[in-house]
């Protein structure tokens, strides 16, 4: 991998953030979590993170430092079908079986909403 890549967009994320000192929001590298910026609104910080990047980069290049390329699950380049295989334990596979038909709904919809949750919480 080419450790002088800067010519492509990484994926990022924007969350709240909250501590002693700042409420505001947090914009970060989702490959590189330590490139983070920090701003009053989501794009301030997201604004900030462009030149933390770049600064990051720069850095990393004069010290030898990998840049690990951006992820592929985070690329437009993916056609996502909506398949998922999934292995799991026995015992869980019951359990969420039997939870299912205790809501009377399949057992792909319940991990489809189980799963929505847990993304979007």
């Amino acid at each position: 991998m080419d450790s002088r890549r800067t010519d492509c967009e990484y994926p990022f994320a924007v969350t709240p953030f909250i501590d002693d000192d700042f409420e505001g929001y947090r914009a970060f590298l989702i490959d590189i979590p330590a490139v983070e910026s920090l701003g009053a609104t989501p794009e301030e910080a997201v604004a900030d993170l462009v030149d933390v990047k770049e600064e990051w980069f720069a850095y990393a290049r004069a010290k030898g430092i990998h840049i690990p390329n951006p992820d592929i699950a985070f690329s437009q380049r993916i056609d996502y079908n909506g398949r998922v295989t999934l292995r799991m334990p026995r015992s869980l596979h019951q359990q969420v079986a039997q939870r299912a038909a205790l809501e009377g709904i399949s057992l792909n919809s319940y991990l489809n909403s189980a799963i929505e949750r847990a993304v979007l919480a």
